[in-house]
């Protein structure tokens, strides 16, 4: 089932309310709810036991003296009156009880389809990660596969053969306010008729009625106790796919976990390992570079391990270098940095003057701490970071700056976090932010349609680049921008290149110039991804040619898109400032 099925899906459970639809049943559930109650019951106690009274000592003596002829035809045409009710209410019972059924089965089948989209995502990551091998070692619970083509327990289904037919025409034909009103209208007109004279066979206190109507109520009974039962086992069919649901579903999750866990182990070995890698080589590149400084600067040897090549180094020297290499990440943190895999060797890296002296007396403030430490050998005396000449400080000066290029060299780059600048989602009004997820969107599909259709490949290639940005973008904003879209295209059905191309670039130029007005450093990362977006799309496949024959990457058409999307981002060239209030124009209606 889809995610478009499960969220058509019930959203409130099914109620006994529901069932009463309608004149009748709005009287069954008035008759239900007054007669089945407690004051009911005292009010026909209090009835009964002030007519007996009466009846034997006061003013009805003469009228129904013992045994109470007529109390005991009114309690006749009472209980069959509350027979009818009774089985009313049960149909209702057993129809409500039908849809939840329904309802539940639904769901799990919801349920089932997320499961297995999560099982197929995580084979990937297991395949990733583990060389092409899967490592889930068990098998789909079977009720999974036999509750797609296991319908839902329905109470006429434990109608089986002749007798249960029999039984389940009587409790639908008898459970109606129609034979309520058969029941009750019935001895009203032969109470009216032996008043009136009409009819002279069962005069008061209506002997014949009352046999009658004792009959009706065995029979009654006899069928409210076939539809109780009808009912048992229907809720025990319906408990028992329920237990099965539960089950399957919790083993499912056994298998994830299971799943999970054993990609974790390979995760942290593999993290592991590129971290004490990284160190290592980090390490080397340190004393590498601290080596070759030291040769520059023309100072005579002074004989110490710490001049000697990386390999001939003691192991507490190289330990302690590697320790410097596990704390750049710390010192970078302090001042808002970070260090991530090299992805665009271009980009320069500088620290301000006043971040180099921070991380510099950082650096020694840890040498003055870890000389304060007692351990074998004479401890190096280290004077506070104000009393240290200018000679001394510059070292540790340099060693800053240095950083950028011995993360260089081992495959890193710093870059700042942009936490303390950098707006986000909270700084956009709703419509606005929604016109900025809508603009990503628009710039894909405006090119997925200049061939006339959307394809399925061009569709998964525009989500991977937005999801791939919401990871690994280095522009904090782009990363929070795309992690929240919702892949909403605002194309509506049926709409072709034309009605959609001037609503899209719309929509692009307004995005693009709520990005100039509040987040003005994020608009050529911004209007690069716009466009990175409409290339990608464009190269997903191949098309144009005559079946097949002659087809390119990018046609001309998809190019004549692409740099319409180019020109909207671009507001110099439209002559595009921003609006005089201020306000980003409306995003376009949802589409599919």
């Amino acid at each position: 089932m889809s995610t478009r099925q499960a969220a058509d899906l019930p959203q409130q459970p099914i109620t006994m309310a529901e069932e009463r639809i309608g004149v009748n049943g709005a009287i069954a559930a008035a008759l239900t709810r007054w007669i089945g109650s407690m004051p009911a019951l005292y009010i026909a106690l209090v009835v009964v036991g002030g007519w007996m009274a009466l009846a034997t000592w006061g003013p009805l003596h003469q009228a129904d003296p013992y045994p109470f002829a007529f109390l005991l035809f009114l309690n006749n045409v009472m209980q069959l009156v509350l027979c009818s009710v009774i089985l009313v209410g049960q149909r209702v019972l057993g129809m409500a009880a039908d849809r939840r059924a329904i309802q539940t089965y639904e769901n799990a089948e919801a349920i089932f389809a997320r499961v297995a989209d999560l099982q197929a995502h995580l084979d990937q990551h297991d395949r990733a990660l583990s060389r092409g091998v899967s490592l889930l070692h068990s098998s789909p619970h079977p009720w999974i596969e036999r509750h797609r083509v296991q319908p839902p327990p329905q109470a006429i289904d434990q109608a089986v053969g002749v007798n249960g037919r029999i039984a389940a025409w009587l409790t639908q034909r008898l459970g109606s306010m129609w034979a309520f009103y058969a029941a009750a209208g019935t001895q009203v007109l032969w109470i009216g008729l032996a008043v009136l004279g009409a009819q002279r066979v069962d005069p008061y206190p209506f002997a014949f009625m009352s046999f009658l109507s004792t009959l009706a109520q065995l029979i009654f009974m006899i069928v409210i106790m076939v539809g109780q039962d009808v009912l048992d086992r229907s809720a025990d069919r319906r408990s028992e796919q329920t237990f099965l649901d539960a089950e399957a579903i919790l083993h499912e999750c056994q298998r994830m976990k299971a799943r999970l866990s054993a990609q974790d182990r390979i995760i942290d070995s593999l993290a592991s390992y590129t971290a004490a890698q990284v160190t290592e080589h980090l390490a080397k590149t340190i004393h590498h570079i601290h080596l070759q400084a030291t040769t520059d600067s023309h100072q005579p040897p002074s004989g110490g391990p710490a001049l000697q090549p990386w390999e001939q180094l003691p192991e507490e020297a190289q330990e302690a270098t590697r320790a410097q290499a596990r704390r750049i990440g710390e010192r970078l943190a302090a001042v808002g940095c970070l260090m991530v895999p090299t992805f665009d060797p271009t980009r320069t890296f500088a620290f301000s003057d006043h971040e180099v002296e921070l991380l510099a007396r950082l650096e020694h403030e840890h040498e003055m701490a870890q000389a304060s430490v007692p351990g074998p050998g004479p401890t190096p005396l280290l004077a506070p970071w104000e009393q240290l000449s200018d000679t001394a400080r510059a070292k540790h000066v340099e060693a800053v700056r240095r950083i950028p290029a011995m993360l260089a060299a081992v495959g890193f780059q710093v870059l700042r976090d942009g936490k303390g600048d950098t707006p986000g989602e909270a700084d956009f009004t709703a419509d606005e932010w929604a016109a900025l997820q809508q603009s990503m969107m628009a710039s894909g599909v405006l090119v997925s349609i200049a061939e006339g259709v959307m394809d399925p490949e061009e569709i998964f290639a525009l989500i991977k680049v937005l999801r791939e940005a919401s990871i690994s973008h280095p522009n904090r904003f782009i990363r929070e921008l795309t992690a929240a879209s919702t892949f909403t295209t605002g194309l509506p059905p049926g709409a072709g290149y034309a009605d959609y191309e001037g609503p899209a670039l719309e929509l692009i130029r307004s995005a693009t110039t709520i990005i100039a007005g509040k987040a003005p450093a994020a608009l050529a990362d911004f209007r690069a991804l716009l466009v990175e977006i409409a290339s990608v799309v464009a190269d997903a496949n191949n098309e144009g040619g005559f079946f097949g024959l002659g087809a390119r990457p990018r046609t001309p058409r998809e190019a004549t898109a692409i740099e319409a999307v180019r020109r909207a981002t671009d507001l110099a060239a439209d002559g595009v400032g921003l609006p005089a209030d201020g306000r980003a124009g409306q995003p376009m209606p949802s589409g599919h």
